[in-house]
């Protein structure tokens, strides 16, 4: 069962949990005052969440960083939210709680959209607007409402705190599993609920006569309520918020007046059974009763408009049309080869995605975006490289998990030998991750290849390899999407698939006239992408030296007008002279391109032990045959080597191979 339909099942028991518990409360209220009955309900919930995740194992620790979003999000709810609930109730009826409760909704989109940046649809709108009238034709009487107004403004401050905590809880790491969240805002919120219940309330709980029936009755419901609308309720909304975002989530408390109204009915049926009984009616049937206390047919009616504003506003068609598309993408992946994957997946325990020595912005961008879909899919995952990434990649979501091997090779040899399923991404061959090339060979775990480039090599169980695909973080996607992960995709994920697919294509510049990959595009946009801030955070972070050394470069290049082709040399005492750093000669082979008539350019640079060699083309001009010659490949227009002769050597073979000698 997929992510978000599990979200949606438990969004909507919470709803049913927190649709009877508006009746509970009612009935511990004739005892208990509220900030009393609040702090021994969220009491009890709280102890009952610590055992399970002490048992469990599921408990966190909760980084003193992210206490912010704790300490706001207890206050709002459930503090705030709680209190000024249960003080309602005393002023108006649970039905008429329930409703106005269920304005949630409305105003949520409204506050996503400002603090979230969350988008609104048209159905979404249209979904909450239908609820509404759901809602108040409920509570119909006559066509007048009758309530209390310190009741509404109670209640009213409630919605708010609710739509505060919702928002609040979004923002809250991934990191922590729902039951660590819910379990340390209860905690919190004790901090607020007991000063509130001592100060005000102490007298009355003193007085409270512990011997009577009816306190143990209200205390079993305040039971009632800790397990039910606390305890799992929360667990469940709480997940579903963070799966499908708030805006989404609280419309499912549209459902809330139907089951508080419904539940209403039958315990005023079994009311009026209960009393034909004690008056001696025996002909007085339990049919008749409930009969006599069902509800209005507009009240039948308005639960029927509730449920179907719940299914229009979970409806995106644009969605749902892309969705579409992006399934009838060209299958150039084997069914066969996906579902090979699918099963390595499930049965992995640790899984190692792996990239290729100066990991570009491709195989950075394929290896995190599949990163965090295993992550959501509850995967132990790790990505590896065999050395440090450019600085301008620093900003990409999860970048800061790549374990880079050549600064910690001994956890690294512990990392792959007990990994059981190893991705080899962006690589056709293993001598193109240098140390890690031994221990994959070694490693007995399956292994699975995405790569772009011609001839794999590579012994894998399954081998997705497509050159006629413009990047690996496209075929990435195609990969996630073939095995039905369209929908989990998350924000995340494809801002790392956008930047390799970007820098792959030199901005979408060339092994880019696919129609496809501008499906792909669109979907990932549709998933939150800002395209254009990722090309600034990429391109226009040059520091001064690497400014400098562009410029330098540009003078020095040697232009061969009869092969149509340019040269940049760069020496190590070059690259020291500009204080060299991993990723400032990322892009430079590309720049001779824009000089008319040169089809050819390559970028010749001198390493700590052998000479470097990027080589780019435009047009139908192959430049991977020439980069074969150097020990390498690629792919038309865009390739590498490398040389282990001299300078001169290296340079006079390179002269020869332009002009074809």
């Amino acid at each position: 069962m997929k992510k978000q339909t599990i979200a949606i099942i438990a969004l909507v028991i919470a709803q049913i949990f927190w649709g009877a518990s508006y009746l509970m409360s009612d009935f511990a209220l004739k005892v208990f005052p509220a900030a009393t009955l609040v702090s021994i309900r969220i009491s009890i919930a709280a102890i009952v969440l610590g055992i399970v995740g002490l048992v469990t194992g599921q408990l966190k620790k909760i980084e003193f960083r992210d206490w912010k979003y704790f300490l706001l999000a207890a206050f709002a709810e459930p503090f705030v939210y709680f209190l000024c609930e249960a003080e309602a109730l005393n002023h108006v009826s649970p039905t008429i709680a329930s409703v106005m409760l269920s304005f949630i909704p409305l105003l949520t989109p409204i506050f996503a959209f400002f603090f979230l940046k969350e988008k609104v649809t048209l159905m979404n709108v249209l979904g909450i607007v239908v609820s509404v009238v759901g809602v108040l034709m409920i509570i119909l009487d006559g066509g007048e409402l009758s309530a209390d107004v310190l009741g509404i403004l109670l209640l009213f401050i409630a919605v708010l705190a609710s739509i505060v905590y919702t928002l609040v809880l979004r923002k809250i790491p991934e990191r922590y599993n729902t039951l660590t969240v819910v379990f340390f805002m209860f905690c919190t919120s004790l901090l607020f609920f007991v000063p509130t219940m001592l100060v005000r309330e102490l007298p009355q709980v003193m007085a409270i006569d512990w011997a009577a029936d009816n306190t143990w009755n209200a205390f079993g419901a305040i039971v009632g309520l800790a397990l039910s609308a606390s305890c799992i309720a929360f667990l469940f909304f709480s997940y579903g918020v963070r799966t499908i975002g708030p805006t989404r989530a609280n419309v499912f408390n549209n459902i809330q007046p139907g089951v508080t109204a419904i539940l209403a009915w039958i315990i005023g049926a079994i009311g009026l059974y209960q009393a034909a009984l004690q008056c001696e009616a025996i002909n007085k049937s339990f049919v008749v009763c409930v009969k006599e206390a069902a509800p209005e047919w507009i009240m039948i009616w308005g639960i029927v408009v509730v449920v179907a504003g719940m299914f229009i506003s979970q409806m995106n068609v644009k969605q749902q049309i892309l969705k579409f598309k992006v399934i009838m993408l060209s299958k150039i992946i084997k069914e066969d080869y996906i579902v090979q994957s699918r099963r390595f997946i499930d049965n992995a325990n640790k899984i190692l995605l792996t990239g290729h020595i100066s990991p570009d912005g491709d195989s950075l961008g394929a290896t995190l975006g599949l990163y965090h879909l295993l992550k959501q899919l509850g995967k132990d995952v790790t990505v590896m490289v065999p050395n440090r990434y450019p600085a301008f990649f620093s900003w990409m979501p999860g970048i800061d998990k790549v374990f880079v091997m050549e600064e910690n090779k001994t956890e690294a040899v512990k990392v792959i030998k007990e990994s059981d399923l190893i991705f080899c991404i962006d690589y056709n061959t293993l001598d193109r991750v240098n140390g890690m090339k031994p221990l994959i060979e070694q490693s007995k775990a399956k292994k699975i290849m995405i790569d772009h480039h011609l001839d794999p090599n590579i012994n894998c169980d399954v081998v997705i390899s497509h050159p006629e695909v413009s990047s690996a973080s496209e075929l990435a996607f195609r990969f996630m999407c073939r095995m039905g992960f369209y929908q989990e995709v998350s924000l995340e994920s494809a801002e790392c698939i956008y930047t390799g697919m970007m820098t792959d294509t030199g901005g979408f510049t060339y092994n880019s006239n696919s129609p496809e990959i501008y499906i792909i595009i669109k979907a990932l946009l549709e998933k939150g992408v800002d395209k254009d801030a990722i090309y600034n955070k990429v391109f226009h972070t040059y520091s001064e030296d690497r400014l400098r050394l562009l410029g330098y470069c540009l003078n020095k290049m040697e232009i061969i007008p009869e092969c149509n082709a340019a040269i940049i040399v760069l020496t190590q005492e070059e690259l020291q002279r500009f204080n060299y750093k991993v990723g400032d000669t990322e892009g430079i082979v590309n720049m001779p391109l824009q000089i008319e008539n040169v089809n050819k350019s390559v970028l010749v640079r001198e390493d700590k032990t052998q000479i470097k060699l990027s080589f780019r083309s435009q047009g139908d001009v192959a430049v991977n045959t020439m980069a074969e010659k150097f020990g390498g490949g690629g792919h038309k227009n865009a390739a590498g080597g490398e040389s282990n002769q001299s300078m001169a050597e290296t340079l006079d073979k390179l002269r020869r191979i332009l002009r074809g000698l």
